[in-house]
């Protein structure tokens, strides 16, 4: 018997003629030439070449083991530069540092297995994972033309022609809307965040007035005030539009951060986050009169009442702050990560958490008063109204809460990103099972629900006896009786929430753009 071997040109290792690489120190077999040894030494191949040669045998070449050393040591830098309070210079420059790290750690381990297996599967996930996340927020992708970068402008949409409700299409025209009769002042339309503004909405068909470039997706809700419509941008700006045209009046460098927070309006000042700064700007001019340092913003949108303004961080910290001054009164720290929009009411404040739990603070001290459990995330805003807290969480349940004591009162399945609406004894909530619900309460019964055919992640805005809200990629009318008035589509799905504010809805799309909505028919002077 007869065995047919190659012995590797690097450290002479006697392997089998059908191995293609040596398993001692992976160098290529391809082109040695294969030997043939009897019987009795083909026995002695199995043996280690030290005992069979009596010869040590070539060093391995070491192995580039630091690539799983750099990967973790950037993955856990940028994971802290994400997650803790600072600001531009110092915090670009760290999760950069962090990002350069991983990308050297991935490089110098392209080639060496035994280095990915030490780093560990998870590691690798994760550090695949903040760079896909640090990626994909610091650029912004022209998705849709018309913008800075020179492409022709994009098609405006036009109203669907053919709808169950037979509604007919507008046609898109520039004519000035009236100037605004009362004001959309703040996200869900005041403190109490229960969703109603002054009107009136559009009459008859709907109609493009006008559209706004922001050149990026748009997350923020508008706020409309004495003809002005200020909204915050993918690209870190504040900007303040006429309401009638949509012309520039002027913007605001909020940072090289994505603003997804809603701006509040009050006394000629803006009040809006964004990356780890809560801003007070002038109305009129645009000019910057405080700032206020916080940890990461995230989308919570500020609340301004009797001369304070309070607001969540995305790292679990409610603020209260001077409105005058920016002087930080107190604030209060959860276990867990915050995007609900704080609501304001009869000396209260009330918010959600990430953790499930909705929180009763006294505004004055922002000492807790209750914690009710929801049993899902709560990302919405609450509602309050009537003395009850109602607030939508994402195991799709809605809760009507006691306002003084915290004890439950009603729930009802339905719910998940948008934040309700009370207006009138009843609730009204979009839900991610693509229904518009309208229930109750006092008691949380249905009195009618109306399909969109799409998750509704847009908070509905109730304005002269109709309901506004964005499902999908289109901006819905439908009346207090829950039958379809007419729909509005835009090239992308919309979770900004509307603002409807002297025959004009006003709402923001991810096609990158702020429209203004009108109609055909007569509008109040």
């Amino acid at each position: 018997m007869t065995l047919a071997i190659r012995t590797c040109p690097t450290c002479d290792q006697t392997n089998r003629a059908t191995d293609d690489f040596c398993p001692n120190c992976g160098a290529s077999l391809a082109g040695v030439q294969s030997t043939t040894l009897p019987a009795a030494r083909s026995l002695g191949f199995y043996v280690p070449v030290e005992q069979r040669f009596g010869a040590r045998p070539k060093r391995r070449r070491d192995a580039d083991g630091a690539g799983g050393g750099l990967l973790s040591l950037g993955l856990l830098t940028t994971i802290t530069a994400l997650l803790t309070s600072f600001g531009p210079p110092l915090g670009p420059a760290i999760w950069g540092g962090g990002l350069l790290l991983m990308v050297t750690g991935f490089w110098r381990m392209r080639h060496d297995h035994a280095a990915f297996n030490r780093a560990g599967i998870v590691t690798t996930a994760g550090s695949v994972f903040v760079l896909g996340v640090v990626v994909g927020q610091g650029i912004d992708f022209p998705e849709f033309p018309g913008r800075s970068d020179g492409k022709p402008a994009a098609e405006v949409p036009e109203p669907t022609a053919e709808l169950d409700w037979g509604e007919t299409s507008g046609t898109p025209t520039t004519t000035a809307v009236p100037l605004p009769l009362g004001a959309a002042p703040m996200f869900r339309g005041g403190p109490a965040r229960i969703g109603e503004d002054p009107g009136p909405g559009p009459q008859g068909d709907p109609t493009l007035l006008w559209r706004a470039d922001t050149a990026g997706e748009v997350y923020s809700s508008p706020a409309v005030v004495e003809g002005t419509v200020y909204l915050g941008s993918k690209s870190g700006f504040l900007q303040a539009l006429d309401a009638a045209t949509g012309e520039e009046r002027w913007r605001f460098d909020l940072g090289e951060y994505i603003v997804r927070a809603s701006p509040a309006v009050v006394d000629g000042t803006v009040y809006i986050t964004g990356g780890f700064s809560l801003f007070a700007v002038n109305a009129e001019t645009g000019e910057e009169r405080w700032r206020v340092p916080i940890r990461f913003a995230g989308q919570s949108s500020p609340a301004v009442v009797d001369g304070m303004v309070y607001v969540s961080s995305h790292e679990g910290l409610v603020y209260a702050v001077d409105a005058a001054t920016g002087i930080q009164r107190w604030q209060y720290q959860t276990d867990g990560l915050v995007f609900s929009s704080p609501a304001v009411a009869d000396g209260s404040l009330y918010f959600g958490g990430v953790n499930g739990d909705l929180y009763a603070l006294d505004a004055a001290t922002g000492r807790p008063r209750w914690r009710f459990s929801t049993g899902g995330d709560v990302y919405t805003s609450p509602a309050v109204a009537n003395g009850l807290v109602y607030v939508s969480s994402k195991n799709r349940v809605v809760h009507a809460v006691d306002a003084a004591t915290g004890e439950p009162r009603w729930q009802f399945a339905a719910g998940g990103d948008s934040s309700p609406a009370v207006v009138g004894g009843v609730v009204y909530v979009g839900s991610d099972d693509g229904g518009l619900y309208a229930l109750d309460a006092a008691t949380g019964a249905v009195r009618w629900l109306y399909a969109t055919g799409a998750a509704i992640r847009s908070s509905p805005t109730v304005a002269d006896g109709a309901i506004y809200v964005g499902s999908g990629d289109a901006l819905y009318a439908v009346d207090v009786n829950g039958q379809g008035k007419w729909r509005y589509p835009t090239k992308a799905p919309i979770e900004s929430s509307p603002a409807v504010v002297g025959g004009a809805v006003y709402i923001g799309s991810r096609d990158g753009f702020l429209y203004a909505v009108g109609g055909t028919g007569v509008t109040a002077p």
